[in-house]
């Protein structure tokens, strides 16, 4: 087995281009806005006074999971069911297994973070890894 490095850096900034405007709308929208803005006085949410600098960490972030994700989707593409969107959509599911719903419920449980924006984290969180998975599988063949 060999894994396409050059294919898989592709896929990963490209997964994290997606997901950060795909992100945008899901969380900038305004019902979700006006959600996280009523929940600013939350003890268990941090204040960023410079909003640039905040979405810069977010997109780094994001670009360093999808690098990542990449990877692992490069390296487990073979045993994936089905064709791109099966295999995308198998991927997001082992996305949401490992990074979305652990950290819910660590969240959930061990946090002051207000529960509807736990909530909001656990469906946009399951949307974005479905988004990785089928951009990874077109991507990485």
């Amino acid at each position: 087995m060999s894994i396409d490095i050059l294919q898989s850096i592709v896929g990963g900034i490209t997964a994290s281009l997606v997901w950060f405007m795909a992100g945008g709308v899901l969380y900038m929208n305004p019902f979700v806005a006006k959600i996280y803005r009523d929940a600013q006085k939350s003890p268990g949410l941090k204040k960023w006074a410079n909003v640039p600098k905040y979405l810069s960490f977010q997109f780094y972030g994001i670009l360093a999971q999808c690098l990542l994700w990449a990877f692992v989707f490069a390296f487990i593409k073979s045993v994936l069911p089905g064709g791109i969107i099966l295999k995308g959509i198998s991927f997001g599911l082992l996305l949401v297994a490992v990074k979305i719903f652990p950290r819910f419920v660590d969240m959930w449980t061990q946090s002051t973070y207000p529960d509807n924006l736990l909530v909001i984290e656990f469906v946009n969180g399951t949307i974005g890894s479905f988004i990785i998975g089928v951009v990874l599988a077109y991507l990485i063949r």
